[in-house]
């Protein structure tokens, strides 16, 4: 018999895994990871979204439940037939603001107003809140998140609570009198519901251009008219108008411009007069402040605007004879007749113009 061929080595049996086989597991493992890892921050961004949305809801709710309480101060005004001026009033606001706030899941942190009238009404109010509800950070580096604080009781490393700010504003018709009482736009309102939407609150982008000053309030409370209603008004005198309402919106009761009264400025359209109190009444201690604050004002910017002169409670003031300051060192005694309305202190006479104060 011949010799047996070689034998062929029999296969040998790994004892581990292949290792293309591993890899493929640890891929898929990471990519499990990476997935979940994607998801939980989807998760957190959603909840972070969430938590901002109702966070500026709740800013949004309580700014407009602040200037809520000027709206019905100013209805409640109107339909007692009283022109409405209501300032703000912090601790109403604050109250109606938390309110508001609270039942938004968030707590009021900060509340100011403004206004665009030298910071006296305060209508534009700035409203600041704290969300109630802490998140963690989401930010793997661990950066601050759209504006969150440091939630009660957490370190600056475990949580945050989201902020919002919201603006609203309490915007007054303008109005008159007439045989009924207070008419705005022509509309007599002498229900409460009616007057209320008379008044527009709503939302608005910046705050007014001056801080609410409670010393500076200097109001009347009165109609706000054009130089059409007070006649044939020369052109300087009808700019001073202007302007006086721009600076001191509703700071007389009613006002009187051109008569027929030959030989002096009524009688040539350079004169106004400004009721501060009803025909033949003496003014309020706080109508008489708002003459004097007004008065000041014109004297301080006389030149500029063209003004004549003044008379006002006993007292004149000349701009081409007298000199510039404030209302009490610069007056001169004009009469005391007797007649508070000839004395002129229901009312401050204001001339401008071209030629001398008549």
């Amino acid at each position: 018999m011949g010799p047996l061929p070689p034998s062929r080595p029999r296969p040998r049996h790994l004892l581990g895994h292949r290792e293309d086989g591993q890899a493929n597991i640890l891929l898929l493992f990471g990519l499990t990871l990476a997935l979940l890892a994607l998801t939980l921050l989807f998760v957190r961004v959603g909840a972070a979204g969430d938590q901002r949305s109702r966070a500026q809801t709740a800013a949004d709710a309580a700014a407009l439940a602040a200037v809520s309480a000027m709206q019905e101060k100013a209805a409640e005004a109107l339909v007692a037939g009283d022109f409405p001026m209501p300032l703000f009033d912090e601790d109403v606001a604050r109250e109606r603001a938390e309110e508001y706030a609270r039942a938004n899941d968030a707590v009021v942190t900060d509340i100011r107003a403004s206004d665009n009238v030298m910071g006296r009404n305060g209508n534009i109010v700035r409203v600041e809140v704290r969300g109630a509800i802490c998140q963690k950070e989401l930010e793997a580096d661990g950066s601050r998140h759209w504006g969150d604080v440091v939630c009660d009781g957490e370190d600056d490393s475990t949580g945050r609570v989201g902020t919002a700010a919201a603006i609203a504003i309490a915007e007054f018709p303008e109005c008159g009198r007439d045989s009924v009482g207070i008419s705005c736009a022509g509309i007599d309102l002498t229900d409460l519901d009616r007057a209320r939407r008379a008044v527009d609150v709503h939302l608005v982008d910046k705050e007014g251009r001056y801080k609410f000053d409670p010393a500076m309030v200097a109001f009347g409370g009165g109609a706000v008219v054009d130089c059409s209603s007070l006649g044939r008004l020369h052109p300087v005198m009808c700019q001073v108008h202007e302007t006086l309402q721009v600076e001191f919106p509703g700071f007389y009761l009613s006002a009187g411009g051109y008569r027929n009264e030959p030989g002096s400025d009524h009688g040539q359209g350079m004169a106004v007069d400004y009721m501060m109190a009803p025909l033949g009444h003496v003014p309020t201690p706080q109508m008489h402040q708002t003459a004097l604050t007004v008065v000041d004002w014109i004297i301080q910017n006389a030149h500029r605007l063209g003004v004549k002169g003044l008379i006002y409670d006993h007292h004149i003031w000349n701009a081409a004879s007298d000199p510039v300051g404030p209302w009490e060192s610069v007056r001169r005694f004009h009469q005391n007749s007797g007649n508070l309305t000839q004395d002129h202190v229901d009312h401050i006479h204001l001339a401008a113009g071209p030629g001398r104060m008549l």
